[in-house]
């Protein structure tokens, strides 16, 4: 396990760090006293714990998470790698194909673009529908990365060594006070001017006349879900589903709201981040 946590080690001086375990200073990747590995950069560290959901008391082992989602930046070269041909993206982004727009609709100019509904994301393809390249519309870079589908959301992590939290995960994290939420509101406004180009024109109002746009909702209804490994209607204490076609989606908040969503589908209102197990580290609980 240890020679798989190496990856996240990215510089080669090792500087001096406090384990956020046991608060030794150290100097190496390990920690001398708890045998801990360094933080991930951008990661957090969840101690043993115990969390409550639906009236069940679980206990979690510890492990690292992303402080913040996935953001659109983050991702964007490993969807150019992922993606070599038009048919391709509603697998990653969406999944569904009635969201992929034409550029040409738009002008001659954008011929060369496909803009996706609802979202940010600007696709580039050649003349025989291969895509040559991803990018977000300016501002978005730094927003949470949404509209990713499950599988493509796995795949990523999975590729930067890390994995999505099950929902006692993000939960403990929640109640460790290490993870916020986002409002889906504030994220949307970022790329508004951007919807109203792309969609206007189509369905005859402007966004902000849309329900699932609308800066009217209750704040906790503008809360972003974030996909889970879990399945939905899988106890929180087993191991996840990955043939269930629905995954939990969880909000961030104590206590936590739950609901299910397509593990095919990518949604506007939903984000992720990676995580991280640290399993010879012992349980102890508290």
């Amino acid at each position: 396990m240890k020679i798989l946590y190496l990856i996240f080690i990215l510089v080669s001086v090792v500087y001096a760090w406090t384990c956020p375990a046991c608060g030794t200073d150290n100097n190496g990747d390990f920690c001398t006293d708890c045998d801990l590995p360094i933080p991930p950069l951008g990661m957090e560290y969840i101690g043993p714990s115990t969390v409550i959901i639906s009236g069940e008391t679980i206990s979690v082992d510890p492990f690292f998470i992303d402080a913040e989602p996935v953001i659109c930046r983050d991702i964007l070269d490993w969807l150019a790698l992922e993606v070599s041909h038009v048919d391709q993206i509603p697998v990653y982004l969406t999944g569904q194909e009635e969201l992929l727009m034409p550029g040409e609709s738009m002008g001659e100019e954008f011929s060369n673009i496909i803009f996706i509904r609802y979202t940010p994301w600007v696709v580039y393809k050649d003349e025989q529908n291969g895509v040559t390249g991803f990018t977000v519309q300016t501002g978005c870079f730094d927003i949470p990365a949404t509209s990713i589908t499950f599988d493509a959301a796995r795949l990523f992590l999975n590729d930067k060594g890390k994995r999505l939290p099950t929902r006692v995960e993000i939960a403990a994290a929640t109640s460790a006070g290490v993870i916020g939420f986002e409002d889906t509101w504030e994220v949307m406004n970022v790329y508004s001017d951007f919807i109203s180009m792309t969609l206007s024109g189509i369905i005859g109002t402007t966004p902000a006349r849309l329900a699932m746009f609308s800066e009217n909702q209750t704040p906790e209804e503008r809360i972003m879900w974030e996909w889970t490994r879990d399945s939905w209607e899988q106890s929180p204490d087993t191991i996840s589903d990955f043939q269930s076609p629905y995954a939990l989606i969880f909000k961030p908040l104590d206590p936590p709201i739950e609901g299910t969503a397509l593990r095919e589908s990518g949604y506007y209102n939903v984000v992720f981040r990676g995580v991280v197990p640290i399993p010879w580290i012992e349980q102890s609980g508290n």
